[in-house]
């Protein structure tokens, strides 16, 4: 076998086969994986750019900035500071606690209440956190909502999905504007539905809840993963390539040892191993038919000269010899 139809039959083989589809499989996953993480990088890149330019903005009129009540709030809106002039509503029906939000890895309620601006738009405001009680179902001492007329700084967040359960009195599961409309009894077409705010100043200041911390804009370790997962993408090609570059140097190896083994005709040529062209030469084996030439000589063009035969003494001279032994003294 050649050496070429050798190296086709490992690159041909099953296993080497089924090794490319299972690297295939594997690149893949790990692409696909290093993708996921790269959108969740230009998810967190996109927001927290978009925090950074709204966040400490100026105030603009909410009807300015929402000039539908009913419109979704566009990305490019989210953390928009607005400015409305109008009251809370200060009936205890109308004050409602968010559960299961966070703070400083305590878990309380979020302070919600609905501000209705002079022009009869209606803004859900989360005032702050407040911390749970002692059986933690309610909340714990919470601030009373100021009465009165108020200019209000609010910035403005993507309502919430709807949760599908019933909650407590006086509390809500998410802050999804047309459920509570919905809950509180207020007229639905006066509500911004799309969104809601988080308060970020009262004037004039009243007692309040603990404000809620500013967003983060770190983008995380996405785009380092999504290169790790790239990396091994290529790990799976290379072992590979290693695998059959190993094999290639293996049977390398194996046909030089063969070839090692078995000498070659100049090896040969060199050894003297030519067969006597006397057929009454002595025969011996390959390894030795330099001694077995009996004093053959080779020519000039290394054809080995015949070799002198000794002759065979005859019965007549030998038995003349023993004679003249007989008759020395």
């Amino acid at each position: 076998m050649t050496d070429r139809s050798a190296r086709r039959r490992i690159l041909f083989s099953r296993d080497t086969l089924l090794g490319l589809v299972i690297v295939l499989l594997l690149a893949a996953v790990c692409v696909s994986l290093g993708l996921w993480q790269y959108g969740r990088f230009e998810d967190k890149r996109d927001g927290a750019a978009v925090i950074e330019e709204n966040y400490d903005a100026s105030p603009v009129p909410l009807a300015e900035a929402m000039p539908d009540p009913a419109a979704p709030l566009t990305d490019a809106q989210v953390w928009t500071p607005v400015e409305m002039q109008g009251s809370y509503c200060t009936d205890p029906g109308c004050v409602l606690y968010v559960r299961n939000r966070q703070l400083g890895g305590e878990v309380g309620f979020w302070q919600l209440v609905p501000f209705r601006g002079e022009d009869g738009t209606t803004l859900m405001v989360v005032r702050g956190w407040v911390p749970e009680d002692a059986d933690a179902s309610s909340p714990a001492d919470p601030a009373p909502v100021p009465e009165g007329a108020l200019t209000v700084t609010a910035r403005l967040r993507t309502a919430e999905p709807v949760l599908d359960r019933v909650p407590p009195e006086g509390q809500a599961h998410s802050v999804n504007p047309a459920q509570i409309a919905s809950q509180l009894g207020l007229d639905t077409d006066a509500v911004v539905i799309g969104a809601f705010g988080e308060l970020a100043q009262e004037e004039p200041a009243a007692d309040r809840p603990q404000p809620l911390p500013a967003p983060e804009t770190g983008l995380g370790p996405h785009l380092s993963y999504a290169f790790q997962w790239w990396i091994f993408a290529l790990f799976f090609p290379g072992a590979l390539i290693f695998r059959l570059r190993r094999q290639f140097q293996d049977l390398a190896a194996e046909e030089a040892e063969d070839a090692g083994a078995s000498p070659g005709a100049e090896e040969v040529a060199a050894s003297g191993a030519i067969a006597p062209t006397d057929p009454h030469a002595a025969v011996t084996d390959p390894a030795s038919r330099t001694p077995a030439r009996s004093g053959a000589r080779d020519t000039a063009d290394h054809r080995p000269r015949r070799a002198v035969r000794a002759r065979r003494r005859g019965q007549d001279e030998e038995e003349e010899d023993a004679l003249i032994d007989q008759q020395r003294p």
